[in-house]
């Protein structure tokens, strides 16, 4: 298999034109690592990589696009006609052209070119296993950029992952002048899951990157393995998903949420929790560049931001009243101006600036535990649990009622109340075939879309490649439909 290299220039033409999916521009980026100078110390080579992590939290990636588009577009989001500033309007209706189309193909292959350019450039610049935690830092971020790129624009693996142009350029290193084609999906889970296994082998297993203010903003062995359980179980990889799920469990390094912990979604307010559930989020600050400001996560779920992105009904008749994750809906206190309208608990904001920022959970302690479940329903064997087991961790630290059996549905629904309004509603319904449906609708938003398998409507599982990168890749194939 063939490791592409993908042009400099267009990520870089990207980033310089990139506009969200309702047409408002936003400043590009900066992002100075790429400095020869930068690049030939240890030193500077460490503030690099720290410095990669900041475009995650950009609106086109985790501070907007990879949780809110993804969340509207099923039956957990709704664009209230009383709380309406024109946001969020294509993915609500879920209408996408290549002109008009998420923009996190650009800022991750941004992140991937900073973090190739660190691995490039490691060699003989220090101690081996400080340059060890670098690059599986590195190789953190390439695979997890690379991942949503896939997710964002290709079918599920489950569509054929050997069809040719099914997956995305996988990037090694930079070049002006290559213009890479698209792997097949197989080769690119293939290669994420290379990378982290190898960043897995390379991590010091007590690595804490130093000077940040969240720890958990930040790779550690933990987090790697988080993100090979699902990317296994993306890839139908069952008892490896099941596998990486128990390292992350086993570990004892995280602790179930209780019910006083959630209750109101406290547990999601945190500003660098250092107990708990979370094994890797991105970190929510004003002195990040890439912060959305009023476009971020808070101010777009909430009633005193633009609160464009509220909550459908049929999410929240999904819980009993004595669930704890009944509370994680706040309701306008002004209700004759926005009456029924009710917004997320989970990005309430940490209360340190105006408009609020809030730290993004990327993956915790209850996927894991969800994961699991999933895979052994699925044929996966684990030593001393069950699926049923597994599920009644998490119901038993939400007030909800026992399960007793976890057939696939079980799982599925399980899935959906615990980890609603945080980026996987969309992609779980795609990677399992299943249709979208939703009742409690306003204006002209679908009430269902097809399985991917469907030939008419499927195609909206994969989101259309900016028109940008194909003007600029003679070798790089839109996706049908679009």
């Amino acid at each position: 298999m063939k490791k592409y290299i993908i042009t400099i220039f267009i990520a870089l033409v990207a980033l310089t034109a990139c506009e969200d999916t309702d047409g408002f521009l936003e400043e590009a980026p900066i992002l100075s690592q790429s400095d020869v100078l930068t690049l030939s110390t240890y030193d500077g080579l460490d503030a690099s990589v720290a410095g990669a992590y900041g475009p995650l939290a950009s609106t086109s990636w985790y501070g907007q696009d990879m949780i809110l588009i993804n969340e509207m577009r099923t039956r957990n989001g709704k664009r209230y006609a009383a709380k309406n500033s024109g946001r969020l309007v294509n993915a609500y209706n879920n209408n996408w052209s290549a002109t008009s189309t998420s923009s996190v193909w650009a800022y991750g292959y941004y992140v991937i070119k900073s973090v190739n350019d660190v691995m490039d450039n490691l060699e003989g610049k220090g101690d081996e296993q400080d340059l060890n935690n670098l690059k599986a830092e590195c190789l953190f971020l390439r695979a997890l950029s690379h991942f949503d790129i896939v997710r964002t624009y290709s079918l599920p693996y489950a569509s054929g992952p050997d069809i040719e142009d099914s997956g995305i350029p996988y990037v090694f290193h930079s070049s002006v002048s290559d213009q890479p084609k698209r792997n097949t999906l197989r080769e690119t889970f293939d290669y994420i899951i290379a990378d982290l296994t190898e960043a897995e082998s390379i991590i010091d297993p007590d690595y804490v990157r130093e000077g940040g203010t969240d720890s958990k903003a930040f790779a550690s062995l933990e987090a790697i393995q988080a993100l090979l359980s699902r990317v296994y179980l993306y890839s139908e990889q069952w008892q490896l998903a099941a596998d990486y799920a128990t390292k992350v469990i086993e570990s004892g390094k995280f602790t179930m949420w209780t019910e006083e912990d959630m209750e109101d979604g406290d547990c999601f307010a945190q500003d660098a929790p250092t107990t708990g559930e979370v094994i890797f989020e991105v970190y929510g600050s004003t002195q990040n560049s890439y912060d959305g400001y009023h476009d971020g996560l808070s101010p777009m779920t909430s009633e005193d931001g633009y609160g464009d992105a509220g909550c459908c009904q049929d999410l929240r008749d999904l819980f009993d009243d004595d669930d704890v994750r009944s509370t994680l809906f706040i309701d306008a206190t002004n209700q004759d101006s926005y009456p029924g309208v009710f917004w997320t608990a989970k990005y309430k904001g940490k209360g340190l600036s105006t408009p609020d920022v809030t730290n993004v959970i990327i993956l915790r302690l209850s996927e894991m535990y969800l994961n699991r479940a999933e895979a052994i329903a699925n044929g996966a064997s684990v030593d001393g649990t069950t699926a049923v087991q597994d599920l009644n961790v998490i119901t038993s630290n939400r007030g909800a009622a026992t399960i007793n059996a976890a057939a696939q549905a079980t799982v599925w629904e399980e899935r959906s109340k615990e980890l609603a309004w945080e980026g996987h509603e969309w992609f779980d319904l795609a990677r399992t075939n299943r249709s979208m449906t939703r009742t409690d609708v306003e204006g002209s938003a679908p009430t269902s879309i097809a399985s991917y398998s469907d030939p008419t409507e499927g195609y909206v599982w994969a989101m259309p490649i900016p028109n940008r990168e194909i003007l600029v890749n003679a070798n790089l194939k839109q996706n049908a439909g679009y």
